[in-house]
């Protein structure tokens, strides 16, 4: 039976249908939790991690997170309207305006291929998205939006200017981000373990990473495979007005 409001135990949760496997439960944990990691990293101040806390209710199909005690609450209501917001555009098939990046739109896919039929499919299983006791159902057609975006991508060597942050390991991969205050973007940024000390001498400088560049259709850059790291003047590093004028002058 569908929950109401009034079983829903916080601002953000998942409801999964019934009769699933352990195997699809853990996925579809994993998914949502990754959901709400990305959006999340996405919106949270530089330099403070947004947390949460898990929330299980026994004997339901209810997955709960609820902001920790740390995080402001402008943070999570922001977090809250960017994850309503990606999963709404998806649903009306516009993906450029989720706002979401690349492995958001993985988690979500997942979520949305559990309740696909088919013939050589599991059976499909509702589930719902929780935002501030408003449920949002997936469909299957979120799924085929982004595999459908993903096909039309294309790769090519280049280089990404930004500050360098967020240092992190993920299922065993290294990353990092590179943030481009003027466009308001963030890049992610994979790199090979022999590249470990030179992102951390880096770390919150400006650099130039070069390497295989994912881009979507639009020509918007997604991720990076690094291969160099090459460190740039930050700003206050940079010739004043002043210093250009003299040298103008001389």
């Amino acid at each position: 039976m569908p929950a109401t409001p009034d079983q829903i135990p916080t601002d953000l949760t998942l409801e999964i249908g019934e009769n699933l496997s352990p195997d699809r439960f853990m996925a579809a944990a994993r998914a949502f939790f990754g959901y709400v990691q990305e959006v999340s990293h996405a919106v949270a101040p530089e330099g403070e991690p947004a947390r949460w806390i898990v929330r299980v209710r026994e004997g339901s199909a209810l997955l709960a997170v609820a902001p920790s005690p740390s995080l402001p609450p402008e943070v999570a209501r922001t977090v809250y309207v960017r994850a309503e917001h990606g999963l709404r555009q998806l649903i009306n098939r516009d993906i450029e305006d989720s706002g979401l990046p690349e492995t958001a739109l993985k988690h979500l896919r997942t979520l949305s291929e559990m309740t696909e039929a088919g013939p050589n499919k599991a059976p499909p299983v509702p589930i719902r998205l929780w935002i501030e006791k408003k449920p949002i159902s997936f469909e299957p057609t979120i799924a085929s939006v982004i595999r459908e975006d993903w096909r039309a991508d294309y790769s090519d060597f280049g280089t990404i200017e930004g500050r360098l942050e967020t240092i992190q390991e993920s299922y065993g991969t290294l990353q990092f981000f590179i943030r481009d205050a003027m466009l308001r973007q963030k890049v992610r940024c994979y790199f090979p373990e022999e590249l470990l000390p030179e992102v951390f001498d880096k770390f919150r400088k400006r650099v130039e990473v070069s390497g295989i560049i994912h881009y979507r259709k639009n020509g918007t850059p997604v991720s990076i495979e690094a291969e160099h790291i090459v460190g740039l003047p930050d700003d206050n590093e940079l010739p004043t007005a002043e210093d250009v004028r003299g040298i103008l002058r001389s």
